[in-house]
């Protein structure tokens, strides 16, 4: 039995059936497979509060109770995209909202979960926008905003990711530096992050020191997990998709 899955960047949306086929054929193998599920952020590709909730959203909802009902822990981190979602959702859905970054204990190692966007700090914009939603003030007055204009928001911030407009590489770069320098603070040698949709393992020496950076990947084509167990530690696995 793995003892933790990792997984990020689903971007689930009601018009992205292949993914949301492939999250539920998720659900089934982790029922089976795994004793805790992380999810560390962008989860859904838009979510503009939890006022958003529709048969669609509380179908999503319901496969993570149904999950947590088999005795899978889940636990959720916000991201950039589904930074509004609350503890409406998270009852509903019967997970737990995870404070970023979060230090969890895994064997004897201790591991840092982020949603990875912290480290992209060559985007200043991002950085920008960063500081101001993850203000805990920011999401209350955006939540007063009427849902009709705040949904209109979020769609055209949809349609502008899907616009086929290639962003610069280095938007989505993340800088060793500034992770390490983080890692060294909070006495971890080992990160999981998603973000940047660059699924891999990358070994870094710091100041005389060894650390692990496990990426997770999206979900646009085979979703990469990474997963841990007592016997192996840590490694990347695949989830067979159902027809």
């Amino acid at each position: 039995m793995i003892a933790a899955v990792f997984i990020s960047d689903l971007h689930l949306h009601p018009e992205e059936k292949q993914i949301t086929k492939r999250f539920f054929d998720f659900v089934k193998w982790a029922a089976k497979n795994s004793r805790a599920v992380y999810i560390l952020g962008d989860f859904f590709h838009v979510w503009p509060g939890d006022d958003a909730l529709d048969a669609w959203s509380i179908s999503i909802a319901e496969q993570l109770a149904w999950l947590a009902s088999q005795g899978v822990s889940i636990y959720f981190m916000h991201g950039n995209r589904d930074f509004l979602l609350g503890q409406r959702f998270a009852q509903l859905a019967n997970i737990r909202l995870l404070e970023e970054p979060a230090v969890i204990k895994l064997g004897v190692e201790r591991v840092l979960l982020v949603h990875g966007d912290r480290y992209c700090t060559k985007d200043v914009r991002h950085q920008w926008l960063r500081r101001l939603t993850r203000n805990r003030i920011f999401p209350k007055l955006f939540l007063r905003i009427p849902f009709k204009i705040r949904n209109k928001f979020v769609n055209k911030v949809r349609a502008y990711s899907q616009s086929g407009r290639q962003l610069p590489s280095w938007q989505f770069e993340v800088v060793s530096d500034s992770m390490l320098e983080h890692m060294k603070q909070l006495n971890v040698k080992v990160v999981i992050h998603g973000h940047i949709h660059k699924p891999g393992l990358n070994i870094h020496e710091y100041q005389g020191k060894s650390y692990s950076q496990f990426v997770l990947s999206d979900w646009d084509d085979k979703p990469v997990l990474v997963c841990y167990d007592n016997s192996n530690g840590f490694y990347f696995d695949l989830i067979a998709e159902e027809e």
